[in-house]
């Protein structure tokens, strides 16, 4: 184990780099149930990741030394459970904030894929903890594929990298996380739960929305239709037309269909 230290325009930044592990959402979450001590925004980041977590349940698989794996976790104050969807907001407006420094433009894949020319580079999935009516813990978990050179032939035509899509290398995925972490805590630290901040994060994030506005197929119940994607309202339910009437759908009754 290597634990660095990186500061940035953000309080001291505490990464702790394991060469192999499971899944450092896992992790994170086994060392803060033993009450270690912790500072708020630790991450927990993996050189090779074998067992890393995705939404719906998918495993994330990547190869060693190639990509980007960590988790980090956040101390919310006076989130709502209802709110939750903002977290997920949050996260993925500071990827794209961070994709934007490296000169790229990324759109975020309802609910929370981050996509670059049409395919997914970045996933993230998020695990809160309750109290009361709040959410106490979350905790972050990031993949983004960065110096990935080839997929498996099944995923190739909807996964793609940051080399494969520009060329170039990430030099140094620890500096690479820090300076993400340094866009998350950003993002949070200016977050403040009003009405209009509220709105104007929703507006920010339907403005990145894929594939809004273009009419695509998707398929929910086992049927297939087009659809055009209108926007996400702040519960997360994602606004589709389908044959001049709109229908509301919630994560998990929609599948994207490849074009």
């Amino acid at each position: 184990m290597q634990n660095n230290t990186f500061s940035g325009d953000s309080p001291s930044q505490n990464i702790i780099v394991l060469d192999e592990i499971g899944s450092t959402n896992d992790y994170l979450k086994s060392e803060l149930s033993n009450f270690k001590p912790f500072a708020e925004w630790t991450a927990i980041m993996a050189r090779h990741q074998t067992a890393g977590k995705g939404q719906r349940g998918n495993t994330w698989l990547v190869p060693p030394n190639k990509n980007l794996t960590f988790s980090t976790f956040v101390l919310p104050k006076d989130l709502l459970l209802s709110q939750h969807f903002f977290l997920n907001i949050l996260v993925s407006l500071s990827i794209c904030d961070w994709l934007e420094t490296q000169g790229l433009h990324a759109e975020i894949k309802w609910p929370n894929d981050i996509y670059l020319n049409g395919k997914k580079i970045c996933g993230i999935l998020i695990e809160n903890t309750a109290q009361g009516n709040n959410i106490r813990q979350s905790i972050i978990g990031i993949g983004i594929n960065v110096n990935q050179e080839e997929f498996p032939e099944e995923i190739q035509q909807r996964a793609s990298s940051l080399l494969l899509e520009t060329g170039k290398t990430i030099p140094s995925l620890e500096v690479a996380c820090a300076q993400i972490l340094v866009h998350l805590q950003k993002r949070f630290f200016n977050f403040s739960g009003q009405k209009d901040d509220l709105k104007r994060l929703l507006d920010e994030y339907n403005k990145q929305l894929y594939q809004r506005g273009i009419p695509a197929y998707y398929s929910s119940e086992n049927k297939i239709f087009q659809g055009t994607i209108q926007k996400v309202d702040n519960e997360g339910q994602l606004y589709l037309t389908i044959n001049e009437k709109e229908k509301v759908f919630q994560f998990k009754e929609l599948k994207f269909l490849l074009q």
